[in-house]
């Protein structure tokens, strides 16, 4: 796991949620937003115990994952991201902003 100094996490945050605000505007074939929101899991996990190695790995990850400009014909149809899909980037978008961290700390 590699350690972070503040600076380089909140950059490293900050390009985790700039991709997953991103999502909401992707349009992928249902088994690739499957496969998405694995991955989705491991960067939660991983912010959560500031793993920045494994922040950056599913960074790249759902970069690859993103939308495919050329589609083949007969490919299967792409489609939004599907209800719960959305609401998990939402909560994670919440996460990475900060959100969980600040209402600990008025408890």
């Amino acid at each position: 796991m590699e350690i972070a100094d503040d600076q380089e996490w909140d950059e490293v945050l900050l390009e985790a949620r700039t991709i997953v605000q991103e999502m909401l505007d992707w349009r992928l074939a249902p088994a690739r937003w499957d496969s998405t929101v694995q991955i989705l899991d491991v960067l939660a996990e991983a912010a959560e115990t500031k793993d920045l190695a494994t922040v950056r790995q599913a960074v790249v990850d759902l970069e690859l994952h993103g939308p495919i400009r050329i589609t083949r014909i007969g490919a299967t149809p792409v489609v939004p991201a599907p209800p719960p899909v959305r609401e998990r980037v939402n909560h994670l978008v919440h996460r990475l902003s900060g959100g969980d961290a600040q209402n600990r700390g008025r408890s």
